[in-house]
């Protein structure tokens, strides 16, 4: 299967949880943000960028991540066809809430499969409120749409992933201090590809 990792709005955590799902899956990670430098920071012939100076579209194969960054590229549509899930992270702002609703309008003309994070949550009580709010959003959207919703707390050690794009739980290794600390990483990790399967 092939993932697509999307939102209209940046800074929401696309490319964190994209390289951290290539990883984790052993795929491939493919962005068409040329302002991200992810993909030279992955393993040899692991990591592409699809930049609309160079590709006239996107080609889909199978085992990848797509992240797909904060902007319109109507090259992405295929993509989003042909993918099994779209996953669109969200914060828990108001500003980011809004895109994400527009996200998925956008997104469910061609995907039922979504797939939201509710990332980098800190407040159980305010993460709670907004899975009930998006929820009932989604359904007003499209009742057809198949979704889940799903939370990854706020973590620095997800944050600094970016810095070598290796997967959380292999960085932690057989180290019991280090699997300590990114134990609510690791979790969140398992959780959301448990959730892929919509």
């Amino acid at each position: 299967m092939s993932i697509v990792v999307y939102s209209i709005k940046g800074g929401v955590g696309k490319t964190t949880l994209s390289v951290q799902l290539a990883q984790m899956l052993k795929y491939t990670y493919v962005t068409n943000d040329s302002h991200s430098s992810a993909h030279n920071l992955m393993p040899e012939e692991k990591g592409f960028l699809v930049s609309k100076e160079d590709y006239d579209e996107i080609p889909f194969d199978k085992n990848i991540v797509y992240d797909f960054g904060g902007f319109k590229d109507s090259r992405i549509n295929d993509i989003i066809k042909q993918s099994k899930v779209i996953v669109i992270p969200t914060l828990t702002s108001i500003v980011d809430v809004q895109a994400t609703l527009a996200t998925i309008k956008d997104v469910v003309k061609l995907n039922t499969n979504i797939l939201i994070v509710i990332n980098r949550t800190r407040s159980n009580n305010k993460a709670i409120e907004l899975k009930e709010y998006l929820s009932e959003e989604v359904s007003n959207i499209n009742h057809n749409i198949n979704s889940k919703i799903v939370f990854v707390r706020d973590s620095s050690v997800l944050e600094d992933s970016l810095f070598d794009c290796e997967y959380i739980e292999d960085k932690a290794g057989t180290n019991r201090f280090k699997r300590h600390i990114y134990r609510n990483a690791i979790e969140d990790m398992k959780l959301l590809n448990k959730s892929l399967e919509l």
